[in-house]
């Protein structure tokens, strides 16, 4: 991409100025625009909050999707008891562009530097959801997020229904069917069926293999390497979550992502956008000899929904 053209040696002014600034823009929003198509955080996430707010409340609901029969008066499901409350998190990036710099054009070298300011802007929102699941600490009912205990004071309980969502298992398709089985399996305080069924496998690269051997191979084989059908081709898709890494490679987390309500809740109160600082009155630039551009970003992520999602983390 060419940068505009008309911007004269040693001829600083506003027009110039402005000039650098529409072409840096171009570069941060097509970028942003490309990181949109490549984010994972849609797929598990319920998107909410707004730049008027710094606090994101979201009462749980007691009794899920659930139509009871109409006999006597109307019964009012419970909103109020319990609120998960999420407050923002300010977030920045900023790049300095001596003046010298933009008085020899020689400014267009930065193109690429704001292009990646603008990946990063969205790219946030994935480290964030992320962040999310691996560093998810108590829910609302101070009880750990992700629970294998399945008895006891420990357990979690929606009414009387327990909630395991946590192995220490490895990746397999064994630990599959199981997880797969166990949220299936999930009632509501009221006792009926949550209706959960899982349609996504999110693993990190170092566990992609053993995923499609699982959910896309036609066959599978026995421990005497004996083929049969693979009956758990299809059951899920995968979702390859390139922040899954280093201590987080071989977790995988089983999640029903079909519904309104999605395991994660993000709150996007304001989105990245690009902001200058580049008068020759402003203090960076007349002490300084740099012009400043810089974006930021307010939100944050909580785990929301044990239910709907089923953490492996082996041991």
């Amino acid at each position: 991409m060419c940068p505009p053209k008309g911007i004269s040696k040693m001829d600083i002014n506003r027009n110039s100025m402005s000039a650098v600034f529409t072409y840096i823009s171009l570069r941060f929003k097509n970028a942003f625009g490309r990181a949109v198509k490549n984010s994972t955080y849609k797929t598990f996430c319920m998107v909410d909050g707004n730049v008027k707010s710094k606090v994101l409340e979201f009462p749980f609901l007691e009794a899920f999707a659930f139509m009871r029969e109409w006999i006597g008066s109307r019964k009012a499901k419970n909103l109020a008891s319990k609120k998960l409350t999420i407050t923002e998190r300010a977030f920045e990036d900023t790049i300095g562009i001596p003046m010298r710099d933009i008085e020899t054009d020689n400014w267009q070298q930065y193109g690429t530097i704001f292009g990646q300011m603008g990946e990063a802007g969205e790219q946030l929102w994935d480290r964030l959801a992320t962040a999310a699941l691996t560093g998810a600490g108590n829910w609302i009912d101070n009880k750990a997020f992700f629970l294998t205990t399945a008895s006891g004071s420990g357990a979690r309980k929606y009414g009387k229904a327990i909630i395991v969502n946590k192995t220490t298992s490895a990746l397999s398709a064994a630990t599959f069917a199981a997880g797969r089985t166990k949220m299936m399996s999930y009632c509501g305080h009221n006792g009926e069926s949550l209706g959960v069924v899982p349609d996504t496998l999110m693993i990190g690269p170092a566990l992609e293999d053993t995923a499609w051997d699982i959910l896309e191979n036609q066959l599978a084989y026995d421990s005497d390497k004996v083929a049969t059908n693979n009956k758990n081709k299809g059951r899920a898709k995968i979702v390859i979550n390139y922040r899954l890494i280093g201590d987080y490679a071989n977790e995988w987390y089983l999640q029903d992502n079909r519904g309104e309500i999605k395991p994660v809740i993000l709150q996007q109160s304001k989105q990245a956008k690009l902001t200058r600082m580049d008068n020759a009155t402003d203090a960076n630039v007349f002490l300084n000899g740099e012009a400043l551009y810089g974006s930021d970003a307010y939100g944050n992520a909580a785990a929301a929904f044990p239910h709907l999602v089923y953490q492996g983390k082996p041991a």
